[in-house]
């Protein structure tokens, strides 16, 4: 038979089936049945049962203070969390009234232990059109509100672009969507599918214009843009769902085009390593390691969204490189900047909590405290000569009213009134009810204070104390050696192991007093407190606005205080196609040399008519991937208005960067490197334009030798002779040199180099020069990198056979037998006396090549229209080619021979 209370759970189970539902039970959180044993293995709590009528259910349990650590690691976990509470009183045997009060998700959390304090969490909806698809964003933990959206013929690039810059913790989409048509950040995001309702155009605009409360969307820059309003007006729905208090955060909705700024394909972000090293998968060996010195948590998360949209106006480059300068050259200024952000905690996710009603006192005395900063703030500004330091001045908005608020209703926690009380949350003169119910309560608290005394008086026991806990109230402690001492009206009220506790009747009525006006206290002090959160949220947007002022001002102090310590200089920004860069530096490999010589270079690509391709040959290991990266670097950060790593750098707008970097696989997908490889290339060439800047390091590696060859130079051609976007080309094809000759817009540069052509004596000098590799040293590196150095010494001979003239399969089709002395030290004395050029058992990749290889071993003379040349592999042809040499060799050789018998 079902208990009352097991109903009541699953029923309230039934309404949230796809959540892990925490049910209050007293002083603790209980799951049930599946949930149970879920949050157990998570939660690594203990998995008990309980009889409910004639059914044992599984349970687990977590102590109602301890709700936010849990919570956090469950969300951690990938799941959702119903949060059911006791909303009615516990009345006789009756089962108390439950609902869920919230539920939590990954993109919907706002506390603050549960959140990164310095990168935003992000909830994104995405909507998908045939014409056009919309993105929108949202933080609640900050209130910003965001919508873009990208034309058919931008998809998927654009997209994954701006996820990958937003990283987002939780993506919605429409039932039945294609999810593997995205290209998430991170595997460890929420992915949720919503009703289509949801992303519904004429509700999502009702639900859009109900919340700001207007009649339209024209405002906000959306309107016409049916699938950017369907994917904000998603999220509107899924927080009315999931938590209606979190909707008043979002005052406005901030629209804006990717285009208007440079823009970096997710695999650019990810190749440049802007957020996150490769090696550590955390900001350690990422550029915002080196350029993020914020001091607040605002400017953090401001810096982050500062380095993915680098900017391509002028003026606003030209104003913030300006700000940063003044800075820059003025200790004292930066200086005093410092001591004033120091004071400023994170007003913008405080004022968010205010706005919610769940700010506690500590963090409402924070914000007053960081508010009576921001006067200093404005007058350091204002006394600035950069236009954008004091434009930001008039931005920071005056919020006197909340600081008297809070001085005059709110004490601090440890203050005492004027009465001495130091347990007040209100302060006296704020509420007359209030201060009448503490005054009903003083008499009783004196006569309280001074009972202890007087009762040590009246019975001789010196040891007596009166005292109070939450069970038992206030009582008196006799230890068992004074009991004879008791007075004949003290009543005993309990019993310990070496004491006695008692009541008197006036104690009694005092504490009866005491405790019905404290409950009455408290509960007045409540609702005080929530009409005083109230009352300060409607300042919330001048609040949160005066907040980003300061991240902003903490972004421009980070980035001149870098530039100081780095030796960065203001670069030179115009429009045009060129680009000077003398002696330029990888700003993440100079900083992790910590006080080593990074070894510079320089970069000239000259506007219009001049070189734009820049064609980079080299050993490995002699530094050209760190040379290219560095010049993407640096154009990135002279676009985000930061100051450079060079002596000098005049540099032309760059309106995209694209990279094509390193070997990854998508086995997933079905696609080898090789595959990955040439899609990348074939976006970038696809996306590209004369403005871009283009990183392409190893193009055609992945395959056969002529294969590679030839894709490579058709790449080359195409950029030269169409796009003519700037281009540093790396590559390991030395027979791409030869294009300069044929092409004026190609520049030749190989990396340094000195010692000797062979041995351990190389020394890489990473300097970038003019000129042609004529090798790739690759067996050197092996050598450097621990091969064992018999392998090392196959390799050279190898090598040494090939540069003679002889050919070698890059898959062991044509196998180069060991040298007579390798065999010999290998005791295969057999091999070294029978050791020749060519072993013939050749496997072929292709039935056609068979074929033709039997008739040519048969002594046929072939032609071309003798055999289907398209059917053969060119690493057939190349194998053809060499048994077909050999064969004629051989019949030439028959002939002589019998010539002279």
């Amino acid at each position: 038979m079902t208990t009352p209370a097991r109903k009541q759970y699953l029923r309230i189970k039934s309404q949230h089936t796809d959540a892990l539902l925490l049910y209050q039970v007293g002083d603790f959180y209980e799951t049930f049945d599946e949930d149970a044993r879920i949050a157990a293995r998570e939660l690594q709590i203990v998995l008990t049962s309980r009889m409910y009528g004639s059914e044992a259910v599984p349970l687990a349990g977590i102590p109602l203070h301890a709700l936010n650590n849990y919570i956090g690691k469950l969300i951690t976990a990938g799941y959702k969390v119903a949060v059911c509470e006791q909303v009615g009183e516990v009345v006789g045997r009756g089962v108390v009234d439950r609902e869920v009060t919230r539920i939590l998700t990954a993109g919907t959390l706002s506390e603050p232990n549960l959140l990164p304090a310095r990168q935003n969490n992000y909830l994104v909806a995405i909507a998908q059109g045939r014409v056009q698809s919309g993105l929108a964003a949202v933080d609640v933990s900050t209130g910003e509100f965001l919508v873009t959206w990208f034309r058919a013929e931008e998809l998927p690039v654009a997209l994954d672009a701006e996820l990958q810059r937003l990283n987002p913790v939780e993506c919605l989409l429409a039932d039945g969507s294609n999810r593997e048509a995205f290209h998430f950040p991170t595997r460890t995001i929420t992915l949720t599918d919503c009703p289509v309702s949801f992303f519904t155009f004429e509700a999502a605009q009702e639900r859009l214009c109900k919340l700001f409360g207007v009649q339209s969307l024209e405002a906000y820059g959306c309107a016409h843009v049916p699938q950017a309003v369907s994917a904000a007006g998603a999220i509107v729905a899924y927080l009315e769902k999931m938590n209606g208090g979190l909707l008043p955060l979002l005052t406005s909705l901030r629209s804006y085009n990717t285009t208007n700024y440079m823009v970096l394909d997710a695999h650019t972000q990810r190749n440049l390593e802007l957020l996150q090293g490769t090696r550590s998968g955390g900001v350690q060996g990422s550029l915002l390691s080196v350029l993020d010195r914020t001091i607040t948590p605002m400017g953090a998360r401001q810096v982050r969204k500062t380095l993915t949209q680098p900017l391509l106006d002028l003026n606003e480059l030209d104003a913030r490189l300006s700000s940063i300068e003044e800075l820059f050259e003025s200790p004292a200024l930066r200086s005093r900047f410092t001591m004033c952000l120091q004071a400023f905690s994170d007003m913008e996710r405080i004022s968010g909590r205010v706005r919610q009603g769940t700010a506690t006192r500590n963090e409402v005395l924070g914000l007053r405290d960081n508010l009576e900063r921001v006067p200093e703030l404005r007058d350091l500004l204002l006394g600035c000569d950069s236009l954008l330091l004091r434009e930001l001045a008039d931005e920071a908005g005056n919020c006197q009213e909340v600081i008297d608020l809070v001085d005059v209703a709110l004490m601090r926690a440890g203050d005492e009134d004027e009465d001495g009380d130091d347990g007040r949350l209100i302060r006296r003169g704020y509420n007359e009810e209030l201060d009448a119910l503490y005054a009903s309560i003083w008499d009783s608290r004196r006569w309280m204070v001074t009972l202890e005394a007087r009762e040590r008086a009246r019975t001789g026991i010196k040891s007596l104390r009166v005292s109070y806990n939450k069970v038992f109230g206030y009582y008196i402690e006799v230890s068992n050696a004074n009991l004879k001492l008791v007075p004949d009206d003290y009543m005993r009220k309990q019993t310990l192991v070496n004491a006695e506790r008692f009541i008197t009747p006036d104690l009694k009525e005092h504490e009866a007093r005491i405790l019905s006006a404290v409950e009455r206290i408290e509960e007045m002090e409540k609702s005080i407190y929530s009409d005083l959160l109230r009352q300060i949220s409607t300042y919330y947007v001048r609040l949160v606005d005066t907040a980003r002022v300061i991240a902003r001002v903490d972004v421009l102090l980070s980035f001149a205080v870098v530039a100081i310590h780095q030796g960065y200089i203001r670069p030179q920004l115009e429009q045009g196609h060129g680009l000077d860069i003398r002696d330029g530096r990888h700003p993440v490999v100079e900083y992790t040399l910590d006080g080593d010589v990074f070894i510079p270079n320089d970069t000239q690509m000259e506007a219009d008519d001049g070189k734009r391709i820049m064609l980079l040959t080299g050993p490995n290991m002699a530094g050209k991937s760190t040379y290219l990266r560095q010049v993407a670097l640096i154009v990135l950060m002279a676009q985000i208005g930061c100051f450079v790593p060079a002596k000098y750098a005049r540099l032309g707008l760059v309106d995209r960067v694209f990279t094509r970097v390193g070997a990854e696989d998508d086995i997933a997908a079905g696609k080898s490197t090789f595959m990955v490889e040439m899609e990348e290339t074939g976006t970038i060439l696809h996306h590209a334009t004369r403005h871009s800047l283009l990183i392409l390091d190893e193009i055609g590696r992945g395959t056969s030798t002529y294969d590679g060859l030839a894709i490579a130079r058709a790449v080359v051609e195409h950029l030269h002779d169409r796009l003519g976007a700037r281009t540093l080309f790396a590559t390991h094809y030395h027979e791409l040199a030869s294009l300069a000759d044929e092409m004026p817009h190609l520049g030749v540069y190989t990396m340094a180099i000195s010692g000797e052509d062979e041995g351990s004596s190389i020394v890489f000098l990473h300097r970038v020069i003019e000129g042609c590799a004529g090798r790739s040293y690759g067996v050197h590196v092996a050598r450097l990198a621990g091969m064992p150095m018999s392998i090392v010494e196959r390799a050279e001979e190898v090598l040494r056979q090939l540069e003679e003239g002889q050919q070698m399969s890059e898959s062991r089709l044509i196998l180069l037998p060991e040298s007579k002395e390798t065999a010999e030290r290998n005791g295969q004395a057999r091999i070294a006396e029978e050791a020749v050029s060519y072993q013939g058992d050749v496997y072929w990749q292709s039935e056609e090549a068979r074929r033709v290889a039997s008739r040519l071993e048969a002594g046929e003379e072939l032609d071309a229209s003798t055999f289907n040349a398209y059917a053969i592999t060119p690493l057939d042809a190349l194998n053809l080619l060499f048994l077909s040499q050999r064969c004629s060799a051989e019949r030439k050789h028959t002939r002589e021979m019998e010539r002279k018998a």
